[in-house]
């Protein structure tokens, strides 16, 4: 017999387990990164240097700080640039998922509507639903589902034709 508290009982120990060390990294993170700013502002303080840049007849001087600024600035901006010109690059490609997915979905809801219609012995919606199924989902099994209740149509209208006789 299994128990299923025990089981419990350790499915919610490592879930908690997973819980605090994910805790334990944010913090450690956050921690590092506090540390790293309290350097950085340390050593932006201290520092008295300054760039001097010189293109005849030009001379431009400003100071080191601004400089690792302007560094850093420029290292963002190229990074957020690259990553909007690859979504640029991956945006038909995404669109192209979508329209494929809500297709499917689509033609599932069709296929779903196609069966409870054959469950209400309604084959002609039923026929009509597995046709629009097929051409939203492309599959050849559902062409032989068409041919299938198109048979099954033929055989119950038969059927009935013999009964009313």
């Amino acid at each position: 017999m299994v128990n299923f508290k025990a089981l419990d009982y350790k499915l919610l120990r490592s879930k908690s387990r997973h819980l605090l060390a994910g805790i334990k990294r944010n913090v450690f993170w956050r921690l590092l990164m506090l540390l790293l700013l309290i350097i950085v502002i340390w050593l932006a303080g201290n520092n008295q240097g300054y760039v001097l840049v010189v293109r005849s007849p030009y001379r431009v001087q400003f100071s080191f700080n601004f400089l690792l600024i302007l560094v850093v600035l420029s290292f963002l901006g190229l990074h957020y640039f690259l990553r909007f010109i690859l979504f640029l690059r991956r945006l038909p490609a995404n669109r192209r998922r979508k329209k494929e997915a809500h297709w499917l979905k689509e033609g599932n809801a069709a296929l779903i509507e196609s069966l409870h219609a054959l469950i209400d012995n309604d084959f002609i919606k039923a026929e009509e639903a597995a046709r629009r199924a097929q051409t939203l989902i492309q599959n050849p099994a559902l062409e032989k589902l068409g041919l299938a209740l198109t048979e099954l149509k033929i055989n119950n209208d038969a059927r009935q034709s013999n009964l009313f006789k």
